[in-house]
Parts: C-alpha cells; structure tokens; sequence
C-alpha cells in the first residue's frame, strides 16, 4: 500500500507526462501554417487539515497562445494571412458544424471555381451586390456566401452604365464658324467649323447626329474620348464621345432683349428686364456616335442608331447629343436633352425647334432642352452587324436600350482637357486568370477579357473566449456555448486585422523556448520517479526490519 508522497510523486509524473507531450505536440507543428503553441498548465491538490503536505499536482487547463504568428510572404496570390485579430471564417463541408475557423489562410480554387482551404472547405465571405454596386462603387452584401471566381464571366454583360470624369478646358475658344458675321441675332449655328452647321433641311441637332447625311459639315470638337462598350453577346462597340464648347451664355432666349430667370423647381424660364436675368453659364455640347470596325473596308462605321430613327434613311438619327451647363467656378450646373430630338417636321425631313439656332451667347430654348441633372439616359438601337446579335442590348426587336450616364464629376476648369476617368459595366466572356486581394479583404478578379473587378470580401471572425472554442485538428476551431456567439465583420473593422494576400502566417511557436521547457518539465517527471525510487526503499527498510 502506498503512502501519500508515492501518489504524490505518481501524480508529478502524470502532470509532467502531460507537459512533455504538449511540448513535443508544439515542436512536431513548429512549421504548420497557423498553428498555434499550447501549455500545459499544473494546480496542486490539497485536502484534509491545513497542516496536511497536500495530495499532489494536476494539469488544469491546457492553454492556447493565439499572439501574432510570423508572416512570410510566399508570392502565391491565394496564400492570405491575418495580420491581427479574426479568424477565416470556412463551410464545414462535413456538415457537423454551420462554420468552422482558422488562421491558415493556405487556399486554392477547387474544380467549380470555388475558393477553398486545402481539404475542400469553402472560404465565407461578402458577395457583391451587383444590383447597388457601381463601377466606381463596389457594395457587398452583408450575409456569408461562399466565394465563387470562376462563374462571374460564364456570360457577357451588356452595357448599361458608364460614367465620365472629365476636365474640358475652360479657355477653349468657343466652337462657332469664323466665316460667319459674329453679330447677335444673325448666328445660325452653335458649333461650327468651314460649313455653318444650322441650316434649313436639318436643325443644328440633326446636323451633329445626322453625321451620315450631312458629310459637308466641316466642324471640330474641342476633345473627343472613346470607350468600348459591350453587347449582351459580348461583342464590342466603339462609343465616341465629342465636345464641343458652344459660348458662355449671359442671357436667356427672351424678346426684344429681355434676359430670361430660370426656375428649377418647375424648370421652366420666365423673362425678366435685361441685366437682372440667371447667372452666366458656359454651354457644351457633348456628341455621341457608336460605331464599328469594318476589318474589309478597314473604316469605322456606323453600328448604332437614335431612339426611333430609322437605319438608312436620310432622316436617321446616328448619335445623341446633350447640353453640358458649367458655372463660373468650374462646376457641372446640370444636363439637358432635346426633348423633341427624333420628332420630324412635316415635309422638310428635320427637327423641329431643337437648339434655338438663332445666336450663340443666348440660352437654349428651355421648351425644347429638358434638364436630366447629371444622369441622362442614352437611347441606342445597336444595329450590330458585325456579331450578328438579333437581341444586343438585352431588349425585344425595335425597342430602345438605356445606358445611363453619370456627368457628375465633368469639371471645366482653365488649362488641358483631360480624361480623368471614363468606365463602363459591360464585358465579354472570359476566364479567370488572376486574384489580387486589399488589405481590407476585397478579392479583385482578373479576366482574359481584361476586367478586373471585386468580386467578394473575405470575412473574418472573432470570439470573446478563444480558449473555449472546440479543438477539431488540421488549425481549425468550431464556437462553442463557452467561447461566446461569434463577432463578424469585414478586415479592418470592429477591431479585426488586416489581410496581407500572397502571405502566410506560420506557427507562434517558439522552438528555443520549448526546449528549455522540456528540459524543465523532465526534471520534474525525473524527481517526481526519484521520490518514487526513494518510497520503495524505504518501504525495504521497513520490511527487513
């Protein structure tokens, strides 16, 4: 029968036991992605009176160390690692938990496309709400999905909103012919160039879109940008945009020299006595032409068409036009569209009232130019002949197509035009050959049709009780009640780190540190089996007595 230092010293020995093995289980991960280090932590035993030795040692708690691991970089662009607090958020694809967690962020594309750890869980993350979302706006939704990178461009997308960041210099000089007399009243032709470009057959509208018809007309824009847009078959279109700067308008299109006062609740002019009308505005005008490349004739040509034109006939609207209005400081006022810019007048095949052709210098006629703020809706019929698509902007036969338009960052300050930004939704079929993620968790998809987009956000989590969460191997934890509901949130938010792509966060182990406590730890199994080796001689003792 053994006395109470033998169960003591065998209760050293268990707790040592476990120590070693918790040292050895951190050395043999000294190298696993994520992993991280343990202690084994000892409480003694005590009963009985209060003079009593005690009864021994016992391994209370193993411990978790979850400080910052080293981050290395490893180049391959699905390696990730945090840098801070979270955890990657995974699909338990066995099912016994909704969500598993880890800091092994070593991550690979599975046959579908789908963003996975190395044994098949699916990575969690925020989608892109591409209902909300712009092209200059990415919005992800607030509920986890896993994170598909191979479907997004199965399908084209037609164009349906572009944007244009654009400065026109304010010192232009303002578009009119020079061969005719510059005197007020007498100006039939807001831009121009050797051929006036009011006329009797085709308003001053007709002459900028009509460009097919009118082939005299001898004018240039002031800046031109262009930008290729997409079908829903993934063909591709030119759209060309040009500028013209029209005058700086002092006065409103009133009688007999009276200005005009411009009402924007009911967007509508009243005259006023002269001197005491709106502010001065800069006017442009903003052409558009979509066009095609005829690789036979090796010549752009004309793919689309106006609202309610007619391909072919001398009539035909082949562009769009718009009215760009800039106060004196630079600053886009507002948009304006013809509202009659497809009504025909009876018997003279033109455009019935369209710019006010009578002088530069004066307002455009407000019964005729509707204001759209900074967002008008292009009109297109897209011809396409060169894809063959019946359908090329997702819209029945005949029917109209929209591309709404964002002027709102258009400036006209002093110095160079410059193209600052011109972006548009639409894109062509392609594959994904490359991932680029942000320090905020944004993945950003690279296709071989040349879009690179955000597609997804990678979510992170965290928990008030890490030691509490539920140990399943390979670095990877499931919540339990003890650890606490998780806490979800995007990188860089509520207090979770950063994403550093194309990194690893290796083990928190300290190897140096392990081996002094192993040397430690097998004193105490040595001295503990010491008292033990000790008991049992003194046992003989007592026997040969």
């Amino acid at each position: 029968m053994g006395v109470a230092y033998d169960l003591n010293a065998l209760s050293g020995i268990n707790a040592a036991s476990t120590g070693l093995g918790v040292i050895s289980n951190n050395l043999a991960n000294s190298q696993s992605v994520g992993f991280k280090s343990s202690r084994a932590e000892f409480a003694d035993m005590f009963s009985g009176p209060q003079n009593s030795p005690g009864n021994g040692v016992r391994v209370a708690a193993v411990t978790q160390d979850f400080t910052q691991g080293t981050i290395a970089g490893t180049g391959r662009e699905l390696d990730m690692a945090i840098d801070g607090e979270g955890f990657f958020v995974l699909e338990d694809k066995t099912g016994r938990y909704d969500n598993v967690y880890t800091r092994n962020g070593s991550f690979k594309l599975d046959k579908d496309g789908f963003l996975t750890d190395q044994t098949g869980n699916k990575v969690q993350g925020f989608l892109l709400n591409e209902n909300i979302s712009t092209t200059t706006n990415p919005v992800f939704d607030t509920t986890l999905s896993s994170i598909d990178l191979d479907d997004l461009n199965k399908e084209p997308k037609a164009t349906d909103e572009m944007t244009f960041d654009i400065n026109l210099n304010g010192e232009a000089d303002n578009n009119v012919d020079g061969n005719l007399t510059a005197t007020p009243g007498s100006i039939d032709n807001s831009v121009g160039g050797t051929t006036p470009i009011g006329g009797a057959t085709l308003s001053n509208i007709a002459k900028l879109t009509d460009f097919e018809t009118e082939g005299a007309y001898g004018g240039f824009p002031d800046y031109v940008t262009t930008e290729t847009i997409h079908d829903t078959l993934g063909g591709e279109h030119r759209l060309t945009a040009n500028f013209y700067k029209r005058d700086v308008v002092t006065t409103g299109p009133g009688v007999n020299g009276s200005d005009l006062t411009y009402d924007a609740a009911t967007d509508t002019y009243s005259q006023v006595a002269t001197g005491t009308g709106d502010t001065k505005y800069t006017s442009w005008l903003v052409q558009y032409t979509m066009e095609d490349y005829d690789q036979e004739t090796g010549q752009w040509v004309t793919s689309g068409h106006a609202e309610g034109a007619t391909p072919g006939e001398a009539t035909a609207d082949g562009g769009l036009v718009y009215e760009l209005r800039f106060d004196t400081n630079g600053k886009l006022i507002d948009v304006r569209e013809p509202l009659e810019q497809n009504t025909q007048a009876a018997g003279t095949g033109g455009n019935i009232n369209i710019v006010g052709q009578d002088t530069a210098n004066t307002a455009l006629d407000p019964a005729s130019w509707v204001s759209v703020n900074s967002a008008p809706s292009m009109k297109w019929v897209v011809d396409a002949p060169f894809t063959g698509a019946s359908d090329p902007l997702g819209n029945t036969a005949d029917t109209t197509i929209g591309i709404e338009v964002d002027f709102e960052e258009m400036t006209q300050f002093a110095g160079s035009s410059i193209t600052r930004g011109v972006t548009q939704n639409g894109y062509a079929v392609g594959d994904l050959i490359g991932l680029t993620t942000g320090l905020d968790g944004v993945i950003q998809a690279r296709y071989s049709n040349g879009r690179s987009v955000p597609v997804a956000q990678v979510a992170l989590a965290n928990f008030a009780d890490k030691n509490a969460m539920e140990k399943l191997g390979g670095q990877t934890y499931a919540e339990t009640f003890s650890s606490g509901t998780r806490q979800l949130g995007q990188p860089q938010s509520v207090g979770l780190g950063t994403i550093n792509a194309g990194s690893l966060e290796y083990s928190n182990v300290d190897v140096a540190g392990e081996l002094v406590n192993m040397i430690q730890t097998q004193r105490t199994y040595q001295a503990s089996a010491q008292v033990i080796s000790t008991s049992q001689q003194l046992t003989q003792t007592i026997l040969q007595l």
